[in-house]
């Protein structure tokens, strides 16, 4: 499979065209300039560094898949390349041939190979809210990605939560604050960081929360609003995705290989 080839197989899937986002979705960085050459092994991971850079070189990898662009996000446009993590991380991504590939809140919305839909499913929870095909392979079709809140990108449902059931689905550990194990909960799941949007959560009835990284407060409103929250970090909360890009690359014929450079936040 050539990078072109690649780049239209992953865009048909995650459909970057129709988000509006903090930073760009799709092909970043094209190390080499030639979109016909064969593509011969992926490195994907949930952000950029490097060390997953360093992780890619040692692999043989001519591509870099990630959820979070670390150095290209729009906030960084204004930098200078000299010395900025944009421009370090060009020129080692350029200098070996390694071209880069972000996804973020695509990532975080689809309904296959999401970090949400991972993590529901995981949980065993029924969905509450319906779901509106598109023109897309499947997504949240009522997103506005302007804001990042659990009711656009996030999934409500129902389950009985345990102990036991949340050590296997965030085996790194996480924070838990107002659980009571066995309880049967109403649901919300929005990954990496919803801590923003307490007051969805509240408004739309849901008496959990399962995310990845929160605020000072957020165990304060917990307890005064009587909402279990389970806090798994922002980067173990969303290593799902981009574990499962690398299992859908292996399918298409390519060698593909999720690295997870850790990261307790």
């Amino acid at each position: 499979m050539n990078l072109l080839t690649l780049e239209t197989n992953l865009n048909n899937r995650l459909c970057p065209q129709d988000f509006k986002d903090f930073c760009p979705n799709g092909l970043i960085v094209d190390a080499v300039g030639d979109k016909t050459r064969e593509v011969k092994k992926v490195v994907t991971g949930v952000s950029l560094s490097k060390e997953l850079i360093e992780e890619a070189i040692k692999r043989g990898a001519d591509v870099i898949f990630v959820h979070h662009p670390n150095g290209f996000w729009n906030s960084d446009k204004n930098k200078c390349i000299d010395n900025s993590q944009f421009g370090n991380y060009v020129r080692m991504l350029i200098q070996n041939g390694i071209s880069l590939f972000g996804y973020h809140l695509p990532l975080d919305a689809h309904e296959t190979y999401g970090n949400n839909a991972t993590v529901f499913m995981h949980l065993g929870l029924e969905k509450s809210v319906e779901r509106h095909e598109t023109k897309c392979d499947s997504y949240v079709s009522w997103l506005d990605a302007e804001r990042f809140m659990y009711n656009n990108i996030g999934y409500g449902g129902t389950g009985v939560i345990t102990t036991e059931l949340l050590d296997k689905v965030f085996p790194k550990g996480y924070q838990s604050f107002n659980f009571e194990s066995g309880k049967k909960y109403n649901v919300a799941v929005c990954t990496g960081s919803a801590a923003s949007e307490f007051d969805e959560v509240i408004k739309h009835g849901y008496d959990m929360l399962v995310t990845g990284e929160i605020r000072e407060s957020t165990p304060i409103l917990a307890k005064e609003y009587g909402i279990a929250v389970i806090a798994a970090g922002h980067h173990r909360s969303e290593v799902f995705g981009v574990r499962n890009i690398a299992k859908l690359v292996a399918s298409w014929g390519v060698e593909a290989e999720f690295v997870d450079i850790d990261n307790p936040i």
